[in-house]
């Protein structure tokens, strides 16, 4: 196939584009050419690039018109935030799969986990009520096949995971590293869902190689198990060679001495604790998450550590 990957040099673009190469597609990535991908991999001579400010040709109407040019026999929209960017682009294609990045933001909080595609969805904050909409969008309407992977908390090496006081600080990590030490809040029983970046490539690509099973399909995209900051904690500990020394408080503390941004994204985080199911991926299209969360978190902490 001839595949257009919109945003297609970030975190899963990263491993998705070289695959499509060496299982003989061509591939078209069309991006800003702001970004280089995370890892180096002599698949991308065999990709046809594309520059395009997206924003800016979307204001012009003319970024659906630019991905209709390349002519695709597939698109995967990695960058699609709103229901006017995915109208625009499946207003000037025909009857192509288009794959289209959610999140399992869309859900709302976790009720009864492990949480299945069926489930009724209760989305908040702007990113996931948006996405929602799009899947609202792209599978009421009859123009394009429409599939939707939504993954969980995208890792990998070249950025910093979500930690285990489900936010990104730094220093949460370098003192698990340092002696084991670790601050959660309450009693650190909140999950978080991580995937590995290239399970979530891997996923987009057997939808794009099995259209007739993912049309019209969405499909979670996270590692078979969650961790629970608690357990996360401790599992980073150990892995630097010290016994976890944990210590508990009330979120009314934890929000006091930590930092605000930092308090809003482990907010975000346990307020909806996810877990997720992978059935229906395995069952409609024969896929498997490749890398555990302990592989996940680890491999993207180390190379983090790693990194000058």
């Amino acid at each position: 196939m001839r595949v257009v990957v919109i945003g297609g040099t970030g975190h899963i673009g990263t491993y998705l584009v070289p695959s499509l190469v060496r299982s003989g597609h061509e591939a078209v990535v069309i991006s800003r050419g702001e970004r280089r991908p995370y890892r180096d991999d002599p698949a991308w001579g065999e990709v046809e690039m594309v520059r395009c400010d997206r924003e800016a040709a979307e204001a012009d109407g003319e970024f659906g018109s630019l991905v209709a040019r390349q002519r695709p026999d597939a698109v995967v929209d990695l960058t699609c935030f709103t229901t006017e960017q995915a109208e625009q682009l499946v207003q000037a294609l025909d009857g192509q799969h288009l794959v289209h990045t959610g999140s399992i933001w869309s859900y709302g909080p976790s009720t009864l986990v492990p949480t299945t595609e069926d489930a009724a969805k209760h989305p908040y904050g702007y990113y996931g009520v948006n996405k929602l909409a799009i899947e609202r969008y792209l599978m009421g309407q009859d123009r394009v096949r429409a599939s939707v992977v939504h993954p969980g908390h995208i890792s990998g090496p070249g950025w910093m995971p979500i930690g285990p006081a489900g936010n990104v600080d730094p220093q949460v990590i370098e003192s698990l590293r340092a002696d084991g030490s670790c601050t959660l809040p309450d009693r650190g029983g909140e999950t978080v869902h991580h995937a590995h970046a290239d399970d979530v490539a891997g996923l987009h690509q057997a939808c794009l190689e099995q259209p007739d099973a993912a049309a019209g399909q969405s499909f979670n995209s996270v590692c078979t198990q969650a961790l629970t900051l608690r357990g996360y904690a401790e599992l980073v500990a150990r892995h630097f060679g010290h016994e976890p020394k944990l210590e508990f408080v009330p979120w009314s503390e934890f929000e006091r001495t930590t930092d605000p941004e930092q308090v809003a994204i482990t907010l975000d985080h346990i307020g909806r604790s996810p877990v997720f199911s992978m059935d229906k991926a395995r069952t409609l299209l024969g896929f498997e998450p490749k890398h555990t969360v302990t592989e996940t978190v680890l491999e993207a902490i180390d190379a983090w550590v790693a990194t000058p």
